[in-house]
């Protein structure tokens, strides 16, 4: 199971093969899929499939010499401009249409996408710094350090800017100046994490999201305080983090650890209503890193590294699954219409039937895609690979 710890952060040991980027800069014309193994993210045959059409590429950082890089950036659209950041620390503002640059700045490692509202960016650092920059310019406005890497997009609700980090923490800023609210901390398991960490859910006067320790928590957003907290580790004693961010449908919460599964749970009190663990016969160690789960209101799809996609209806029954063995770790699976778009760290993109899993089309970039892709409503799609190329597509 090909999975990054936190505290440890070493690459899986692979060799580079230079010729990789040069074949991802070629777009994305369907190729026979190069693995024949049936728990894998793909047929090994052709698809036949023709979904995206390559508009420009644009390279952010220079990583060919790098071995197995990533690049946990995802793009943000606000009207004709991408917004990107990267590892390198390079913030990039690019004409949608034409990957055109409108401004670029040296501004912080980013390892998600950033948020825009009226008129001001914030965006997460890999060093814990919350920017707020203006979108037209990327003048800085201010910046507020926390002691741990922004891995997931902050939140806006009200005057606050709320945002999680990989120290277990929770904080609550002044989205006009940066000046610190409120902070929760949970406690961090002695033994080693699974890397990643949940991102914030605001629903009415409620904030929902994970931590490492394998609970999942309802923060009040006014002052920070537990309304409730809830244990989603199963019988694990290590790697159980709640590394997905909670979604909230009607009056269920639903989150994922990785060593109990899928949940449900009273939005409420916290009270769990049913669980589907990630289980495989095949693979019985394996647990599986979760990349994130998505909605279409019916249903709820979850990445897990190795153990594969999984779509789950909302009384916790799986409808399909379709494998991921060694594609590597997964990104947030994105819902657009009837596709379900998903990344693999290893494997690239893939587009699939989301009322079947069927894989309709695949895109590999050389040395695959560890951020999720951005789709606007217009089927405009931008995705990162872990060259630090940004595609944009027009996804049919």
């Amino acid at each position: 199971m090909k999975q990054i710890r936190k505290q440890v952060r070493k690459p899986t040991a692979a060799l580079l093969a230079a010729a990789a980027l040069v074949a991802g800069l070629a777009g994305c014309n369907p190729t026979a899929w190069k693995h024949a193994d049936a728990m894998r993210a793909g047929p090994p045959d052709p698809l036949g499939e023709d979904r995206l059409s390559l508009r420009w590429k644009f390279i952010t950082a220079d990583r060919l010499t790098e071995v197995e890089p990533q690049e946990f950036a995802a793009a943000t659209v606000s009207a004709d401009t991408v917004f990107i950041g990267s590892a390198s620390g390079w913030f990039f503002a690019l004409r949608a249409s034409t990957g055109a640059v409108r401004w670029r700045k040296r501004l912080v490692a980013v390892s998600s996408a950033p948020i825009v509202v009226a008129g001001v960016l914030y965006i997460g650092g890999a060093d814990g710094t919350l920017l707020a920059v203006e979108s037209q310019t990327g003048v800085e406005k201010w910046r507020y350090q926390s002691r741990g890497p922004i891995e997931q997009s902050p939140v806006a609700t009200g005057d606050l800017i709320v945002f999680s980090n990989e120290a277990d923490q929770v904080v609550a800023v002044d989205a006009s100046t940066g000046k610190f609210k409120w902070q929760y901390k949970a406690e961090t398991p002695e033994e080693y994490t699974l890397r990643g960490h949940a991102g914030v859910m605001i629903d009415n006067d409620l904030i929902y999201t994970g931590f490492s320790n394998g609970t999942l928590a309802a923060l009040r957003k006014d002052t920070g305080s537990v309304a409730w907290s809830t244990s989603l580790k199963a019988e694990a004693d290590r790697f159980m983090d709640v590394d997905a961010t909670p979604l909230v449908i009607g009056d269920h919460v639903f989150a994922s650890s990785s060593s109990g599964g899928v949940y449900s749970l009273d939005k409420a009190t916290g009270l769990i209503r049913w669980r589907v663990p990630f289980w495989d016969a095949g693979q019985p160690s394996s647990t599986g890193n979760v990349g994130g789960i998505a909605t279409d209101g019916k249903t709820l799809y979850v990445s897990v590294a190795d153990l594969g996609t999984y779509a789950i209806d909302l009384a916790g029954n799986v409808v399909w699954r379709v494998g991921a063995k060694d594609g590597g770790e997964p990104a947030q699976p994105v819902v657009w219409n009837e596709l379900l778009l998903y990344s693999l760290t290893h494997d690239g993109m893939f587009i699939a039937d989301r009322r079947t899993g069927e894989i309709l089309e695949y895109f590999d970039p050389g040395e695959g895609t560890s951020s999720p892709p951005t789709i606007t409503a217009d089927g405009r799609l931008f995705v990162m690979s872990n060259r630090g190329i940004l595609y944009a597509f027009d996804l049919d």
